[in-house]
């Protein structure tokens, strides 16, 4: 009997959409998660693990986390980060849950050219969050004031959150996504929907990645809006990692 492909689950946001709260679930959670279900869950070398977003970014527009890892764009950087990234998808783990809403800002076909190449020897599928426009819009621009960055009138910027904004343009975002992975390798999860029905967006999220919904560890009442609150928190072998990469 053929073995079944190892999968890996990419949870691409969107921003605003309870992303925070998921992650954090997720690692508390991921003994239980990989005993009952098992699954395993990437661990970046950054932040929300935005490091793979940024080696698959193309340039054509500026994300927040380029600011703050300048040199991301330096061929060392992405030789010591792919590495770090391709061990983990390469590993023995039949699911590997991947949770990175940076890749949301990803929409060129080279940029989802670049991540699938990374996530070759996996069958991939995609859950992403959306959230009425104009609420993600108003949500996100409080959350980068709060972060001390200034709105911007470059229609370009990540910074952008008029109304028409690219952040907000969900149908080019399933189409990029769609177009590289396939049509059914997208889901979508209605954040108005499940925050009406389940207070959360993990259910939604997690109908995508397991069979049965029924046994998941307890996520009422997870509820993280400050994604320093958890990821701060690195083991020793990450936090070196960190250190040697942005030494060079």
């Amino acid at each position: 009997m053929d073995q079944a492909p190892k999968r890996a689950i990419l949870h691409i946001g969107t921003h605003k959409t309870g992303t925070t709260s998921f992650q954090h679930w997720l690692r508390i959670h991921h003994k239980r998660l990989a005993i009952e279900h098992g699954i395993d869950i990437y661990e970046g070398l950054f932040q929300n693990n935005r490091e793979i977003a940024l080696l698959c970014a193309d340039g054509s527009k500026q994300y927040p986390t380029m600011r703050r890892i300048p040199e991301w764009n330096t061929e060392h950087w992405k030789h010591q980060v792919a590495q770090h990234v391709l061990s983990q998808v390469e590993g023995k783990a039949a699911t590997l849950v991947i949770p990175s809403e940076t890749l949301s800002f990803l929409r060129n076909p080279a940029e989802l050219s670049a991540l699938a190449k990374l996530l070759t020897t996996r069958e991939v599928t995609v859950v992403v969050t959306l959230r009425e426009r104009n609420d993600y819009l108003r949500s996100w621009a409080e959350h980068l004031t709060r972060d001390g960055f200034t709105l911007s009138n470059d229609s370009n910027s990540f910074a952008y959150v008029q109304p028409g904004s690219w952040l907000a343009d969900y149908d080019s975002l399933l189409a990029a996504y769609r177009k590289q992975f396939g049509q059914e390798s997208v889901r979508v999860v209605d954040y108005e929907a499940e925050m009406k029905m389940h207070g959360s967006v993990i259910p939604g999220i997690m109908k995508h990645i397991v069979a049965n919904t029924d046994n998941l560890p307890e996520w009422h009442g997870v509820f993280k809006n400050s994604s320093k609150q958890f990821s701060e928190k690195r083991d020793p072998f990450l936090q070196r990692a960190i250190r040697r990469l942005t030494r060079h």
